[in-house]
């Protein structure tokens, strides 16, 4: 049984009639506008569809936000109050917000299940996902550097959301900042040419994705490996026309 599923049983059904308007939906994410019905007689169902649609957008993003902050162990303050920042509610479902935030935390459904939910309700909405991958990462950043299993995780959900892989870097590089060039490579700031050239090679070996050609990895996996190496070369591209 899912996180929505599971409130909705519990509540009685209650929970469905909260008047979720697009106003207060989720701190100001732009989910696309609503149906309009062309006659008065079908404006109730639509208007319920709507709602119904937002709602369990809502919920999935909870629940998401809720299993991101404890895939490092303990939920820490700085990461709740991150989500809260990040999402900040209002309306009739905000003084329930931390009750469905602890409960979202014990919920076992996989996250891949959400992501599809959140495709089916607002299909083909890049801007409203890059949105959301963008805050999920100022949760796992809360405490400090993304860890990364966290970054795995935000590396999966981006791909099933449909965000290619500029799109991430872009996303991650805003939230992690971009390390200078000699941190990259892991070498001293005035390092010799064939120091360089030594660096990038041991690094290239251990990183360039063609060394799991043959390997069975994941679409996440080769996306990191891929802005990994990319990494790589810009810093020692940068590196060695300074030494030149």
């Amino acid at each position: 049984m899912n996180f929505l599923t599971r409130v909705i049983r519990s509540s009685g059904h209650r929970v469905i009639h909260f008047p979720l308007r697009l106003s207060y939906s989720l701190g100001g994410l732009l989910l696309p506008p609503a149906k309009k019905a062309p006659e008065s007689a079908k404006r109730g169902a639509l208007d319920a569809e709507n709602d119904f649609k937002h709602l369990s957008f809502t919920f999935a993003v909870i629940a998401l936000s809720a299993q991101l902050a404890r895939l490092d162990g303990e939920i820490t303050k700085a990461k709740y109050l991150a989500f809260r920042q990040s999402f900040p509610l209002s309306g009739q479902m905000c003084g329930k917000l931390r009750s469905l935030f602890a409960l979202a935390c014990g919920d076992a459904t996989p996250h891949t299940h959400y992501i599809r939910q959140i495709r089916y309700i607002f299909p083909r909405q890049p801007a409203l996902f890059t949105a959301l991958i963008d805050r999920l990462f100022s949760i796992a950043g809360a405490d400090g550097a993304v860890s990364p299993a966290s970054e795995r995780w935000l590396a999966r959900a981006s791909h099933r959301l449909g965000l290619n892989g500029a799109e991430y870097a872009a996303i991650r590089a805003r939230h992690e900042g971009r390390p200078q060039a000699h941190q990259v490579l892991g070498v001293k700031r005035r390092a010799s040419p064939a120091m360089l050239k030594k660096r990038y090679r041991e690094l290239m070996r251990a990183w360039h994705p063609d060394r799991f050609a043959g390997s069975e990895v994941s679409p996440e996996v080769a996306l990191l490996l891929k802005l990994k190496a990319s990494e790589i070369n810009e810093a020692y591209r940068v590196l060695s026309k300074k030494a030149a």
